[in-house]
Parts: structure tokens; C-alpha cells; sequence
């Protein structure tokens, strides 16, 4: 089968260029995979991407997509179909569920971004409630839509890829009390496409990111990494 020319423009670290990357490994789709200083943003970058953010899918060097969304439908529809269901009702569902990833790593930034304990309880409990809701939405498993890996999937793995540092950083447990939640992140971290979907230092870049930030769980990892320059 013949293939456009796919140009991906993404950040190493971006939750968002994952989802899309996810979903054009799973459709086993060729991609050049170009990743920017979003502190410093090229010019030539800015005149491609209409909202000067990551990622955005370049097609035979000329059409322009943007949004991981709308880029993950885009691959899906064009190589047969199968990360969203044919049911028109059960497909919609599952984009909302899409968007509500969205929401989920949204709470999260707003976790990490904590400046005091008070704020990191009040995040904490947010994403708790998050999690029981996605609970009570999954079957059997191991994918959200039981057997059938999908664009949901797609958007809650790089979510779910913060906790292996944050629960490291806290020395808390957040998915104890929703089981099913904690096996379905487990698949999504052993999928070749996951897997994949970042560089092999994305767990040193993203715990310097967050090292980054003036905030409890910043100060946490900026700890670690000194414990770590300490010890090696």
C-alpha cells in the first residue's frame, strides 16, 4: 500500500505527539518524526502550525493537520479503520472518552505544578475521582474497549506514563483503589506502540522538566536527580 509522505513535528516530551505517534505505529504507518524547541520555536514551524503548538502531521511536504485528535483520526481512517469502532454511536463515545484523556493530563500538569501540600492534596483528589470514573467505564479489559486497542487507549498511555516517576517522587500509590484502572495501565506500558512512542531518556527528560518547576513535586525531583550526580 502506498503512503503519503508523513512528517510528525513533535516535542520529546509532549503527551500530545505521543497520541499521535501511537496511533500511526499501531497502523504500522512510515513517519519521520522531527521534534522542536518548543522554548525557542522555529520560524518555519510557526508558519506550518496554525495554533504554534505540538504535534502537527505534514502530508507529502504540503497539507497541514493539527491537533493529535484530529491527526490520529486522520491515520486511522486512512489506513482501514481500526482504532475506532464502526458503530457510529460507540465510535463518538469513544472520542469523548478521548477528550476526556485530554482532561486527565490536564489534572496532572496541574499535580505537578503544585506549590504546596494543599494543592498537591486537592490534585490528588481530583485525579482519584478521575480514576474512579474511568473505572466504573471499564469491562474486562485488558483495553478500554475490552479486546479491541483504540484511540482511547492511545490518549490515556501517555497519562498514565507520569505516575511511574510521580509515584516514585511521593512514594505514593495513586490507582490502590481502582484495580482495573492499575491493569490497564500495566498493558498500555508493555505495548510495543507505547513503548515506542518515546526516546529512550524520556524518563531522565521528564523528571528534569518537572525539576524544573518551583512546586512540591518539582522540588522532590530536583532531590532525586541530586542524589543521583551524588551517588554516581
Amino acid at each position: 500500500m502506498n503512503h503519503p509522505k508523513l512528517t510528525l513535528i513533535s516535542h520529546h516530551l509532549c503527551p500530545y505527539v505521543q497520541r499521535a505517534a501511537i496511533a500511526l505505529r499501531e497502523r504500522d504507518v512510515p513517519f519521520e518524526r522531527r521534534d522542536i524547541d518548543l522554548g525557542d520555536k522555529p520560524d518555519w514551524f510557526l508558519k506550518r502550525s496554525p495554533l504554534g503548538k505540538v504535534p502537527v502531521l505534514v502530508v507529502d511536504d504540503d497539507v497541514v493537520l493539527f491537533e493529535s485528535s484530529v491527526i490520529a483520526q486522520y491515520v486511522d481512517e486512512t489506513t482501514g479503520g481500526h482504532l475506532l469502532s464502526s458503530d457510529p454511536l460507540e465510535k463518538y463515545g469513544q472520542l469523548a472518552w478521548l477528550e476526556y484523556s485530554s482532561q486527565v493530563i490536564a489534572s496532572i500538569g496541574r499535580l505537578y505544578n503544585a506549590d504546596d501540600q494543599s494543592a498537591v492534596s486537592a490534585a490528588r483528589t481530583n485525579l482519584e475521582n478521575i480514576f474512579r470514573r474511568l473505572e466504573q467505564n471499564l469491562d474486562e479489559g485488558p483495553w478500554f474497549s475490552n479486546e479491541h486497542f483504540t484511540l482511547v487507549d492511545a490518549g490515556m498511555a501517555p497519562a498514565f506514563r507520569y505516575f511511574d516517576i510521580i509515584e516514585n517522587l511521593t512514594g505514593q500509590e495513586f490507582f490502590t483503589n481502582t484495580p482495573k484502572v492499575a491493569a490497564w495501565r500495566k498493558a498500555l506500558s508493555e505495548r510495543s506502540s507505547v513503548i515506542d512512542a518515546v526516546s529512550e531518556d524520556f524518563t531522565e527528560r521528564l523528571l528534569s522538566f518537572i525539576a524544573a518547576r518551583d512546586s512540591v513535586i518539582g522540588r522532590l525531583a530536583n532531590k532525586t536527580i541530586a542524589a543521583h550526580r551524588a551517588a554516581a
